[in-house]
């Protein structure tokens, strides 16, 4: 069970804690927390609230933003990779990240098409934008674009760049399978199918049973885009249905 603390309790702690998002399931809130999970990396966490000042988060990390992951005394860390190598550091077993060089790269690079600038995430995230900019109704969307940016071009170009990345991504898919393998990448899991489950709640959202959210806030996170839609390859469904039972909180739990 999910038990959030008040941001002074987690600063003061001396292990390991997060900042997640509270009420939506964030992509990066979700792959950071199962990352530790998996792991067995006991943490505390405190929530951050979409839209809010959330001043004591912003005065400790420097982000009204979340992820923030910080261990001991060192620095808190926000972007997606950091926190990843921290929890490799920690746990080295069992590996989220390949020992091969060639396989460790591709599974950063894959990670990165979903979770890092101009990866499926930040593009959804700009598809949610422009319904807001479009309406001037931008609500507890503000400070996100102030803090991501937006513009009419990139917006635009949203829906295909995450069709391009899906196509990737089934390809990769299914000639892991063709050789026996159950993974993106290597002969086990690692991050990527991790990151897939996480990202994918940005175009078709888990069920309420699996995935309990605000019908308004399934209604912004279910691409409509055409283009995204007819990308979306079953064996890529298949694979995030398998991988959430297999290794995330059911339900999920933000």
């Amino acid at each position: 069970m999910l038990t959030y603390l008040p941001p002074a309790d987690i600063v003061a702690h001396p292990g390991l804690r997060i900042v997640l998002v509270r009420g939506v399931p964030s992509p990066w809130s979700q792959a950071a927390k199962t990352i530790f999970e998996i792991k067995r990396l006991p943490y505390l966490a405190a929530p951050l609230d979409v839209g809010g000042a959330n001043a004591e988060i912003a005065a400790w990390s420097g982000q009204n933003s979340a992820p923030v992951v910080a261990w001991q005394d060192e620095k808190p860390l926000n972007r997606w990779l950091d926190i990843l190598l921290l929890a490799e550091r920690l746990a080295p077993d069992p590996a989220l990240l390949p020992a091969d060089p060639r396989e460790r790269a591709l599974a950063v690079g894959l990670c990165h098409e979903m979770m890092g600038e101009r990866g499926i995430g930040w593009n959804r995230r700009l598809q949610m934008f422009a319904g807001a900019v479009a309406t001037s109704n931008a609500g507890r969307l503000a400070p996100l674009i102030d803090k991501y940016g937006f513009n009419t071009a990139d917006a635009a170009a949203a829906g295909a760049r995450v069709a391009a990345t899906l196509g990737m991504l089934a390809a990769e898919l299914k000639a892991q399978q063709a050789r026996g393998a159950a993974f993106f990448v290597g002969e086990a899991l690692s991050a990527v199918d991790i990151c897939w489950v996480a990202v994918a709640n940005l175009i078709a959202p888990l069920p309420a049973a699996q995935c309990p959210m605000r019908e308004a806030s399934r209604a912004g996170f279910t691409a409509t885009d055409p283009l995204i839609l007819a990308a979306l390859d079953p064996v890529l469904v298949e694979h995030r249905d398998r991988i959430f039972k297999a290794h995330f909180r059911d339900p999920m739990e933000f």
